[in-house]
This record gives structure tokens, sequence and C-alpha cells, in this order.
């Protein structure tokens, strides 16, 4: 695919659409054809072109027609694909290692479990995230400071908007404004262009709506922890109804992004498009009930099966004086410039920007899927006013059947219900009419007065219109976390028209602690259209979370990812600003927050440390340009395994893992239930008890506890998505290879290290072992003079052990003239004293199936390749007790495969000086699995985050944390890398012949020239 848009491998991203990356028609139907001559399927010559990505082609090949890559790839060990046969001569070349592309950006999850129609576990639904921008409050937490505090947030209109003066007038002129001031939201006009995959010259001309509103969606997805990985099956629902953008800037310029970034009914499709959703997608305008009837119809979507999840959202953006205009002439705003929802001095709405998602889904799958429950919808209603004294006029009576039809679709008493956030817009006779319907309502069920706060927070950021029910959702939830009712702004005395001692209602002028009194907190929400569409939403607190069991952790890895370096280190930054004052408690959610509910994007790094003083301070490190960053995607850079033999061993090893990280724990539980068997001794006694430490030097039980902690190492690494692609083991690791490599399964391995181990310790113990720090012909031409002396292991270039009857070996290290180190050991391994255990142990080989490897493995009794032959004959498994271990050469066959890192695996490092020295070609980078003077976890996760960081390759991040109780907290938010983008204004002129200012709807205040003049 690379070479045919002509680009690099490392250039093509696989997850961004291929048209962007200069894919045309006729090229995708040369490629279709391309691919059914080289994989043999049949494919449609438009297949290419439809599916839009590389991760998408190559999921439909797999998934949809069967397709195969021609060459051995390097899959999990359990694979079952076996090397071709080669003669017995002929050593084989290792396997291709084939890799999954690079990270996408948006992983979409197929449903697991397809909703039923009108099942009742569908009723209540669960919000999972959510997100807003508000005026003089770029976020939720900011808003609930605004409320809290009772903050203003309505300003005058702002110069780099447009010029209030030019239009402001109090005598009621036609195209006058008397508004002044108003709720705006801060850079209006910047967006992160390139994040969504689109140029600046075209994004400038879509919509703000659009551009905040993708955003937001974005940022509500990470709060739900889904961002990069939303089921397919998620509907998007927007409330919004004006259009401010076009008739300020685009006007009639005909332009295709001016077109479709203009329109209403690509808000929704926008992101559904680019988050690749397929549920049902839709723009709803009920004017001020948008938002609210739009959570309403997904509500209702989900609970009839139509998606699994939503996205529900409304916007309200761009202000534009025509829209001032409009509002001016029909006297809806207020003349004294605030909003007084409920008090005597009400006169009129000021209206407010905003962008509101939230995330929703069944509460039961949100329980299953163990999300954060930010609140729950337990009811919902929508009608219509019908004929009432005016189109614009609200009917008490349609309010009070949707109130009553909202309570009854949840099902709860109006008496637990502690909040009404209400339509509140500030009128004088709008909120009269609002509380009695309220009134009427609750009334059939309840004699009570004064029990339930109403309130509004329109008071303080403006009414948002579409936007607005979504807004007043918000506030809600965050009363319920924060167990507080907040005030309503600007009540200095109440609507006289009200009389709320006779009403179910207090007004919330000042804030009151919010306590549960025997049942769940719940609210109301209400907003009424002003074309007499009314909606209301009863709200109901999460359920109480269970006890959570999180094993103390002695290390944390923090991942960042963004989509470019500027915005990882904005992110770092942000991050590292927020563990400074979070907990040590908390830590572990953070790090399960940024690792697990962030998508992975083309730049990534990973930090460790033990706490959050250690995690901030690598972070800085990245802010400042010090810390490694990483690439993702591009050509898959193989890995290598090197497994340690015996002599690594020592009470302890694994004890640290053991108790912090469950998969590691629960692989070694396995293995002791295989030994049990077949070693007298309990592992995890033999590992981590007092009696360890004599019987760890005894090959029968070294053998065992060693390649025990092996395999549990492996497990872990598989967990979090490390696996080999080649492999090689010194000695008694080239066991744990075989079984890495697919040879023989767990329990094959595991009795047959028993065996060995048994054998070799029965042998005659009178032997010695030396090392010699010459090369391989210095120390051969030596031994000669030396009977009994053998070459035990070619380790290096200038690292060769010998072995053989202890008098002959401290002769030889007397006499060579070579420097040498002798060895504690209890036999002369590989030597002819090992002869004895040979011929048993291939016996015992012979009793178990064996299978041709599935990735590449190196033999180190051959120095080359094991072909399908080498690998399932015992004898060759007897062989390698007896003869030297030929791990330089086998070192020397393994760079041959280009790895880029080269993991040793095993309880302390013994190979990695050695193969560093015995390496021909790029030294990969080279990682240790633990260390016997480090603490476990902090070792390997400082191993895995080195992986990470030195490699294209993402991580298993879910696996990081896997049986840990960890849980989706909030932490910072992507930081889009916003740039100004505004299209050129339309140039336009005052009409001629017009002599007074005259409505810009009807009398068409302005002309506009052409595009070309």
């Amino acid at each position: 695919m690379a070479g045919a848009l002509e680009l690099d491998v490392d250039e093509l991203e696989t997850d961004r659409p291929l048209q962007e990356q200069g894919l045309d028609s006729m090229l995708a139907v040369s490629l279709a054809q391309d691919i059914r001559a080289k994989l043999d399927v049949d494919i449609p010559v438009t297949l290419v072109l439809e599916v839009g990505t590389v991760d998408r082609l190559a999921a439909e090949l797999r998934d949809e027609y069967g397709a195969r890559v021609p060459a051995v790839a390097a899959e999990p060990v359990d694979a079952g694909v076996a090397q071709p046969d080669t003669g017995p001569d002929e050593q084989p070349e290792p396997a291709t290692p084939v890799r999954a592309p690079a990270p996408a950006q948006i992983r979409t999850v197929e449903p697991s479990d397809p909703p039923v129609r009108g099942d009742a576990d569908l009723h209540d639904i669960a919000i999972i995230g959510f997100d807003g921008v508000f005026p003089n409050a770029a976020n939720t937490d900011e808003l609930w400071r605004v409320l809290l505090e009772g903050v203003d947030c309505l300003s005058e209109v702002p110069a780099s908007r447009w010029d209030i003066d030019s239009y402001y007038g109090t005598e009621g002129k036609p195209g006058t404004v008397y508004l002044r001031r108003a709720g705006f939201v801060e850079g209006l006009t910047d967006f992160d262009a390139g994040f969504f995959r689109l140029s600046p010259t075209e994004a400038e001309w879509i919509d703000p709506q659009q551009r905040h509103l993708v955003q937001s969606a974005w940022r509500a997805m990470e709060d739900a922890g889904l961002a990069g990985d939303t089921h397919r099956s998620t509907g998007v629902f927007v409330g919004a109804s004006y259009q401010h953008y076009r008739d300020m800037v685009v006007g009639d310029v005909v332009q295709t992004a001016a077109g479709l970034g203009n329109h209403n009914a690509i808000l929704a499709n926008r992101v559904s498009f680019f988050l690749d959703l397929h549920g049902p997608s839709m723009t709803i305008d009920t004017l001020c009930s948008s938002s609210l009837v739009a959570l309403h119809t997904a509500v209702r979507s989900i609970r009839d099966g139509e998606c699994e999840q939503a996205i529900v959202a409304g916007v309200h953006l761009a202000m534009s004086p025509q829209y001032f205009q409009l509002g001016a002439r029909l006297r809806s705003f207020s003349p004294s410039n605030a909003l007084r929802p409920f008090d005597s001095g009400a006169d009129g709405f000021v209206p407010g920007e905003g962008v509101v998602t939230v995330v929703v889904k069944p509460l039961r799958a949100a329980l299953r899927d163990g999300d954060r429950i930010r609140g729950v919808i337990r009811g919902s209603a929508v009608n219509h006013g019908g004929r009432t004294s005016g189109l614009t006029v609200p009917s008490s009576a349609a309010q009070q059947e949707v109130i009553s039809a909202a309570l009854g679709d949840a099902g709860v008493s109006v008496e637990s219900i502690g909040l009404v956030e209400a339509h509140g817009t500030g009128t004088s006779l709008g909120d009269p009419i609002e509380v009695e319907g309220l009134t009427r309502a609750w009334r059939g069920v309840t004699d009570k007065s004064q029990f339930c706060a109403i309130g509004s927070l329109k008071g303080n950021v403006g009414h948002l219109e579409p936007a607005a029910g979504l807004a007043g959702l918000v506030k809600v939830l965050l009363a319920m976390e924060h167990k507080i009712v907040p005030p309503s702004l600007h009540v200095v005395r109440p609507n006289d028209h009200i009389k709320f001692e006779e009403t179910p209602f207090y007004l919330a002028d000042r804030a009151v602690e919010w306590p549960r009194n025997g049942t769940p907190r719940r609210a109301a929400v209400s907003a009424f259209g002003m074309g007499g569409v009314n909606a209301h939403v009863i709200v109901e607190e999460p359920p109480v979370s269970e006890v959570r069991e999180s094993p103390a952790q002695d290390s944390y890895v923090v991942r960042v990812s963004a989509a470019d370096e500027t915005a990882l280190r904005t992110l770092a930054d942000a991050y590292a600003e927020t563990l400074i004052d979070t907990s040590e408690d908390d830590l572990g959610d953070f790090a399960f927050t940024a690792n697990t509910a962030r998508a992975a994007h083309r730049y990534g790094v990973a930090v460790q440390g033990a706490d959050t003083r250690e995690l901030a301070a690598g972070l800085k490190e990245v802010v400042t340009g010090r810390g490694a960053l990483s690439r993702k995607g591009g050509k898959a850079q193989p890995s290598a395994f090197m497994f340690t033999g015996q002599g690594s061993q020592y009470v302890g090893m694994g004890r640290g893992l053991y108790g912090v990280e469950p998969v590691f724990r629960a692989a070694l539980d396995e293995c002791a239930d295989v030994l049990a068997g077949h070693v007298d001794v309990p592992l995890q006694e033999l590992l981590f008890g007092e009696v360890g430490g004599g019987r760890l030097d005894r090959t029968g039980y070294a053998q065992p506890a060693i390649v025990s902690v092996q395999v549990a190492l492996v497990r872990w690494l598989a967990s979090v998505g490390v696996r080999p692609d080649v492999v090689v083991g010194h000695s008694l690791g080239e066991l744990t290879a075989a079984w890495v490599a697919g040879v023989l399964d767990l329990g094959d391995l595991l009795e047959l290290t028993a065996v060995r181990g048994r054998l070799m310790e029965s042998q005659p113990g009178a032997g010695a072992m030396a090392v010699v720090h010459a090369d391989a012909e210095a120390v051969m031409a030596a031994i000669s003079a030396h009977p009994g002396v053998e070459i035990a292991a070619f380790n290096a270039r200038r690292s060769v052990t010998i072995t053989g009857p202890a008098d002959a070996v401290s002769g030889f290290c007397q006499d060579s003239g070579l420097r040498t180190q002798q060895l504690t050991v209890s036999h002369a391994f590989h030597s002819a004293a090992m002869q004895g255990a040979v011929d048993p142990f291939v016996e015992a080989v012979a009793g178990r199936t064996l299978s041709a490897p599935v990735i590449g493995f190196a033999s180190t009794v051959t120095g080359g390749w094991h072909s399908a032959e080498t690998a399932t004959d015992p004898d060759y498994w007897g062989r390698a007790i007896r003869e030297p271990v030929h791990f330089s050469q086998a070192l020397t066959t393994l760079a041959e495969a280009g790895p880029a890192v080269a993991w040793e695996i095993g309880s302390h490092p013994q190979l990695t000086s050695l193969a560093r020295a015995s390496w021909s070609g790029t030294q990969p980078t080279w990682l240790s699995t633990l260390r016997r003077d480090r603490t476990d976890q902090v070792q390997l996760h400082s191993a895995v985050a080195n992986y990470y960081n030195h490699t294209r390759t993402d991580l298993d991040w879910a696996g990081l944390h896997q049986d840990k109780g960890r849980r989706t907290t909030t932490i910072p938010t992507y930081p889009f890398n916003r740039q100004e983008l505004t299209a050129p204004p339309v140039r336009r002129g005052v009409a001629t012949g017009t002599s007074t200012l005259s409505h810009p709807l009807f009398d068409r205040h302005y002309e506009h020239r052409s595009e070309g003049q």
C-alpha cells in the first residue's frame, strides 16, 4: 500500500483515510487487482475504496474473505503455524514477523451482545461521560466553580466578534439591538484541524459549532473512558438550531466545505464519520428544548435496540448581529441585560453560547463493563403544547403532562426528588407558568410543600437555547457529585406571581447541602421550546460503588499519547501538574485512566515512577525535551526473547511481582499446580520460603523454579502486548524458549524441566566449571593439554565456559596462561559427567507431543535456526544436556532477524552483556525483566516503558492494570493544538436605495457581492 501511494512505510498512517493519503479511484482498482492476485481472494474491485483505511482493509480481508499472509506469522505461543520442512543440512530462515499495524487513533468494536428491542433491562440509562464549554467556563470543573461562587459570566459583545456600537439602540428602530451583554465562549474559531483529518483551508469554512462539537464529543468520550475504542453501534443525537457563522462569514459563497460545514444535519454526521460510528445520526431542532429532546430520542433509541450507546450533544455558538437583531425585534431579550430566573425583576432572557456532550449507555451494560457512572436517567418524556393562544405561548397544561409522563416513565416518588433544574428563562410570565405546571403534576402525588429546590443555571451563563437542556443536566450531575445544591443567580425577591410556600418547591438562592434522606439523590430537568416542544428528564445519582480491592503497587507507568509532539508535551505538562495534587491512593486510578481511557495516537511516551513525585518529574523531562518520544506505526519492528539458564536463581526471585501483579501470580500458581506431582517441595516455598536458599542450590529444584519464573514473566509480558518474533535460550533456557515458540505445551515444559533437573542432579558431582576470558580458538588449543576438560559454552567472542573433573579444570586455570574465573557449581554440566542423563531424558521427551516452532527459534546446539525436525527430535534435547552451548553463534543467527529490542527473560540478567559482545550489526535496545538488586515491579515497569519508548509498537495497556481494581477518573483531556481559523469575510456593501435600517432577514439589510468581485 505504501509503495502504491509513493510513501515510505513509516509514513503510511494505517488509521487515516486512504483518499487523504493520495488514493484515487483508478489506483484503488489497481490495488484491488493486485490483492486479488497476491492473496488469491475474490474481492470486488471497489473494496479498497470502500473500506477507507489500511486497518479496515486488513480486517475486511481477514474476517470476510479469509485472506492469510503467505508467510509464517509471529503469533502468540498457541498459534498452529509451522515452518516449512528443510533438508538435514539446511538451516531455515527465521519466521518473517507479521504484526498488527500501527495503533489506530480510533478502534471500533463490534457489538458483542446485540440489544433486544424493548428489553426491560435497557430502561435505566447510565451517563458515563460528559463535557462542556460555557461562557467563562472552559470545562465542567470551571462551571461548578461558577455555579458555587455565583459568578455572572455574561459580558459585553467582544470587539473581536462584531461592533455592538454599530447596532446598539434603545428606541426600537428596525435593525437595532438593545442588548449589549450575552454569554460568549472564548476561542470561537480556534480548531485543531490536523487532529480531525482536515486541512486548515477546509476547516476555516466549517461552522465553529461543528468544530467545537467534534472536540467536545472527543473529550466526552475520554471522560467516559472510551476515546479511540468506540462501539460501531453508537448513535449520535445533537440538538442545534442556528447557523450564525453562515450569516456572518460564509454568506452565499459557493464552497463544498462551506456548504457541508454550515449545514446543521452535518453536525451529528461529522461526529459519526470521524469516530466511525454506525448507529443513528441526527440533528434535532426544537429550539430551546433541542438537546433535551435529543437526549430523550437517544434513550428511546437505546431502549428500542437501535444502538448500544449514544453520544448526545447540544451546541449554540457564534452568535451573529442578525440573531441579536431578530431577538430585539421579538422583544424576547432582557432590557436590563441580566437573566433573573424566578426573580421579581425578571424581564427576559439573555442568550449564551456553549457546547455540551454526554455519553450514555444502558445501566446494565455500564455496570457490566465497569464504567464510571456519573448519573442515571430514570425517565424522560417529550410532548407539544398543541394550539395555545399563540405559537410561542407556553402551555402550563402541556408542561404538566410531560412532567407526569416522565415521572411515570421513571417510576419514582416525587418526594425523592431534591432538585428541579427548571427551564427558567427569566420572564415575568414564563416562570410562573413553569412552576404552575410542575406543581400541578406533583400535587397529584404529594401534598408536601417546599421540600425540593428549584433553580436554573441560566442566570450564570445565559440561555444556551438548543444546548440549554444538557447544560442543566450537567449542572445536576455536578450537584449530585458534590452533594450540594448550588444557588440560582440574581434572585433578590421571588417572582410576585409565584407563591412558593404553596408549592413543593423552594427557590435555591444559596448553596445548601444535599443529603440522601434514605433514597438516592434524584433531580428533574426541564427544557421547553419556543415552538411548544416540551421535554422533561428524571435523573438519579450513580449506584453506590462496591468496595474495591486494589493491591498496593511498587511502581506505576503513565502513557502520554498525542497526534503531534507539541500536543504530547502539553499533555505531559498537564499530567505532571495534576499529579502534584494527586494522592497516592488515587495514583492507580490516574495511571489506569491515562493508559486505558485515552486513544493511541501517532506519538507516545511512557514514564515510570514509584510515586507521584517520580512520575511528575519524569513527565516534566518530557516537557523539556529530555524524555524520549516514539512515533508509532510504520513497519513492524521484531522483538527477541533470550532465556537465562541455571545460575540465575536466588531465594525470593519474583516475590515482589507475586504480591503486586495478579497475572504473574496466577501464572506462577498454575506452574505450582502442574509441578505439585513432580517436585516434592511446593513451588512457592522453593521460591519464597525459608527452606528455599539451600534447596535452590540443588539442580533438581533450581531448574523448575527458574523455568516457572520465566513462564510467569512471559505470561505477564503477553498480557501487556509484548510477544517475541524470535527466541533463543541458554542451556535450560532453551526449553522455555521451545514453549514460547510453540514446540511444547506448558504441562510438558514443566514436567520435562523437573525430569531434566532430577536426572542432571543425580549424575556424578565431583566436577567444576570456569569462565575463560579468551577467544574460542585459544581456549580449544589450550584444552588439548588438559585431558578431561571440555568446552561447556561458547558465550561470547572472548567468553568461553569450560567444564570437567575438578582437578582437571583447576589445572587448566593454573597452567593455561589464560585469564579464568572459577564458578560455584554442583556439577560439571555439559561434560561427560552428564552422559548418564541423556538417554533417560531422550526417552522422557519421546513420550511428549512436540510441534514445529511457529516463530524463529535459534538453536544453541547448532548455532543456527531450528527446523521442524530439530525442534521435534527427542535426541536433540538429549544432546542439549551433554554438548556445548553455542550461544554466541546462536546470537549471530538471531541478529539476522534484525530485532529492534532484545529482552532477557529471567530473574537476573546473565546473557545481555554476552549478547552485546556477540551481536553483529545494529545493536537492539537491551531490556531485562528482573534484577536481584532492584524492586521487581520497578525493574519490569521500567523495561516496559523503555520498550514502548524505543519501538513503534503500542502496548495492551488494559493488561497492565488487569485485576487491580482500578477505575476511570478525571484527568486532563486532550490538549487540541488549536489555531485560529476564520474564513475570509464575505465582502458586503450597503444596498442602494436603502435610507433606513431594516430587518436583516426580511428586508435584506445587506446585499452580497459575488465571490469573484
